[in-house]
């Protein structure tokens, strides 16, 4: 079975069971913009830092030299954010959480390159809104520092997309 024929496969059903996972009682006011606790916005962080080595680390395996290297990098500094993002959700709620993520599957080598590359942008903006939110100085700078880390690390991505055409 063809990759992308597996991936349509796996993703049947799933946009009905997303509606029952995510449906509101019928007299719930919508949540407002930005809103959930901090453990809920860390528990985000660590799902999009655990897709983020996984991503990292399977267009490693389609690249070679430097560029092998570059996504080799950026794979290891996606693992260290997660292992201090669990780490502040344990020391906030006591719970190790985030293990076990599902993420989606990579579609090829320029796909992957432009879904990582927006991942990491998108990282870096949710970074600095939670900073925003931080109970703990310590947690807002490791925040803005992760920020910062993602920032570059989708400069260096884009750079090799542009460079892989």
């Amino acid at each position: 079975m063809h990759m992308d024929e597996m991936l349509k496969e796996s993703l049947d059903g799933f946009d009905s069971l997303w509606q029952r996972v995510t449906r509101r009682p019928e007299n719930a006011p919508p949540p407002p913009p930005g809103a959930g606790s901090q453990e809920d916005v860390l528990l985000g962080l660590i799902h999009e830092e655990t897709c983020a080595a996984a991503y990292a680390a399977a267009l490693a395996r389609m690249f070679s030299g430097d560029s092998r290297a570059m996504l080799q990098k950026h794979a290891a500094g996606a693992k260290h954010h997660l292992r201090r993002l669990r780490a502040e959700y344990y020391i906030a709620t006591g719970v190790s959480g985030g293990t076990n993520e599902d993420c989606r599957a990579l579609a090829g080598k320029l796909p992957g390159l432009r879904a990582v590359l927006l991942q990491a942008r998108d990282l870096a903006d949710r970074y600095e809104r939670a900073a925003d939110r931080a109970d703990s100085p310590e947690l807002k700078e490791a925040l803005l520092a992760f920020a910062a880390d993602e920032r570059r690390q989708a400069r260096e991505l884009r750079s090799l997309l542009i460079e892989s055409f």
